[in-house]
């Protein structure tokens, strides 16, 4: 009985159980957009002493009598676990920025030196990128970092992973727009195209974990749905620019 007369009624338990699950979610959503009270981290179960195991299993497999390493070693490095856990991030994001490059190198240069028509070789080497990516650990981390991992620290630590990423990248697909005659719009950059590029492919590296065949399923001409969807972005951000180019 409340104090003002009225009956409350008691939830049923499916009512509780709603009604603690929307409470998580506003929670998690709190956190994922960093306005929460702790920063959701997918890697902060991973302490400085289960790394020291793994690392002196490590050792004793190479040599049964190298000198084991202790947990003097690691806080000498990060005196404490948050230390540590910044440069965690960064390697991972490093780490994830280029996976295979020089695999998806040779796929471009070779579709160069066969003078395939300017799609073919972009078809080739993004398809290249795209498995060395989906082959890669590391990769999957990075996408879950940026999703939820404190925006602050995720654009802190993938600075440098960036710039390599848009470097390495950029001049792969300057050479592709290049042979095929073609120059970037007015307003665009080849950093724009690059990131359009990985946004393409980070999306279609999600879907295939759930639907395998849907990035690579060929249409009646042979192309994937993965190079046609690149061939797109790449003509929206380009134009002829007057030189002979490919078909």
């Amino acid at each position: 009985m409340s104090t003002s007369g009225a009956v409350r009624r008691r939830r049923t338990r499916d009512e509780t159980r709603d009604f603690l699950l929307e409470a998580a979610v506003r929670l998690v959503e709190s956190r994922v957009v960093g306005d929460g009270s702790a920063p959701v981290n997918p890697m902060a179960d991973v302490l400085v002493t289960d790394v020291l195991a793994e690392a002196n299993r490590t050792l004793r497999e190479a040599d049964p009598g190298a000198t084991k390493m202790t947990t003097g070693a690691a806080y000498n490095i990060w005196p404490a676990q948050a230390d540590f856990q910044s440069d965690l991030l960064a390697r991972v994001l490093d780490e994830a920025a280029t996976p295979g490059i020089e695999r998806v190198r040779a796929a471009t240069l070779d579709g160069l030196a066969r003078r395939l028509p300017w799609r073919a070789v972009l078809a080739h080497t993004i398809e290249v990128d795209y498995r060395e990516s989906f082959n890669e650990p590391s990769m999957f981390l990075m996408i879950g970092l940026a999703a939820l991992a404190a925006p602050g620290d995720v654009a802190a630590g993938e600075q440098r992973a960036n710039e390599r990423y848009v470097k390495q990248s950029g001049e792969l697909l300057e050479a592709i727009i290049r042979y095929a005659g073609r120059r970037l719009r007015a307003g665009r950059s080849v950093e724009d195209l690059v990131w359009a590029i990985e946004a393409l492919e980070v999306g279609y590296l999600l879907r295939m974990r759930i639907d395998s065949d849907i990035p690579l399923r060929p249409d009646a001409d042979g192309a994937t749905a993965l190079a046609a969807a690149a061939a797109g972005i790449v003509e929206a951000f380009t134009e002829p620019d007057g030189a002979a180019g490919q078909a």
